[in-house]
């Protein structure tokens, strides 16, 4: 294949894709996004944990994962900001010539553990997510749903992380520019597991919906709950656009091209967490608007038996077993979910 190289640092380097009339710069749009981010996910998170302590008088198990996603989210967006200092955000001809292959590695350096926070943070937000529909969602199904991406999630983490590190044979071939080996295609990989990770926020996004939908609610309590458990699409729609930038990862340029995934990486996590967080936050918004409570209060339903013209059905089925237990986990689900609605809205203790 025909190219334009030169050599550098002992290395010959084929220069033909550079521009190098173009002088541009994405320093300011990493520690601009990223300052903007950090500063949203702590202020979310902190006001999610006093509203816990304050209202509901309780911390449950995925409040505790977000706020150690919240610190993987952090460490991820903090590391962004600190590799604009070795090259990120700068086109590679651009770089001082005589530190051009210490940035370049330092940067790479970097942006595998970007990676790999990124990894977790994403993870442990979706395990947050699964953890709290566990709570109050009792249908045997959609339990089994939820442990299987649970297990997909699990099983994400753990081969991402390790294809990471592991990528080249010797791990050091994933930087050394001179390092004699062989590597995987890591950007391959990056789309596959990115579609998985698209597929599992699609299936907390929408499988709990159906369960909410069909519950003997008011339409506004229905809605309220349908967006409680659905707030992690922002997120999804983050994960999607990613994939549409993975392949500038291919290029020699690096630590310019790489900045809109890595962004975008910053992005997703944060979304999650707090679309996550802020249906936490209402037992603080209902005592600051207290008439968001009343009108709650006057919307939820009713647990006394319905008595409207239409025909119940279960006065057509109750004599079958099968029957009788789906209708057992409907109003199991439904007691679990008004009881979730009156906690999250700081209505009644937990």
């Amino acid at each position: 294949m025909s190219g334009q190289f030169v050599e550098i640092g002992g290395l010959r380097v084929d220069i033909s894709q550079f521009d190098f009339s173009n002088t541009s710069s994405r320093v300011s749009d990493i520690r601009s996004a990223n300052i903007i981010l950090i500063t949203l996910v702590v202020l979310v998170v902190s006001l999610r944990l006093f509203a816990r302590a304050k209202f509901v008088k309780r911390v449950f198990a995925d409040d505790i994962l977000i706020v150690i996603a919240a610190v993987f989210t952090l460490a991820l967006a903090s590391t962004c900001i600190a590799a604009t200092q070795r090259g990120l955000g700068t086109h590679i001809w651009l770089l001082p010539m005589d530190t051009i292959f210490d940035d370049v590695k330092r940067c790479i350096l970097m942006l595998l553990v970007c990676q790999i926070l990124y990894a977790l943070a994403i993870a442990l937000t979706k395990i947050a997510i699964i953890s709290s529909y566990l709570r109050f969602i009792q249908d045997r199904s959609f339990r089994i749903f939820m442990y299987s991406t649970l297990f997909v999630t699990v099983g994400l983490l753990v081969c991402g992380i390790f294809v990471t590190i592991f990528q080249c044979n010797p791990v050091s071939g994933a930087w050394e520019f001179d390092a004699k080996g062989s590597c995987i295609n890591y950007v391959d990989y990056l789309y596959a597991s990115a579609a998985v990770n698209v597929f599992t926020d699609i299936v907390l996004c929408v499988l709990p919906i159906p369960h909410l939908w069909k519950l003997n609610m008011p339409l506004r309590q229905r809605v309220v709950l349908c967006v409680l458990f659905a707030g992690g699409a922002g997120a999804c729609i983050a994960g999607i656009v990613r994939i549409a930038y993975l392949d500038a990862l291919r290029v020699l340029d690096i630590p310019y091209q790489s900045v809109p995934s890595l962004n975008l990486s910053v992005i997703e996590c944060s979304i999650g967490i707090i679309c996550v967080s802020v249906p936490a936050l209402r037992p603080m918004i209902t005592r600051i608007f207290p008439h968001t409570s009343r009108a709650t209060q006057s919307s939820m339903p009713s647990t006394k038996p319905n008595h409207s013209r239409s025909i119940p059905l279960d006065s057509f089925t109750s004599g079958h077993p099968r029957t009788a237990k789906l209708r057992s986990d409907r109003d199991s689900d439904t007691r679990s979910l008004k009881r979730l609605s009156s906690v999250e809205e700081g209505l009644s203790p937990v």
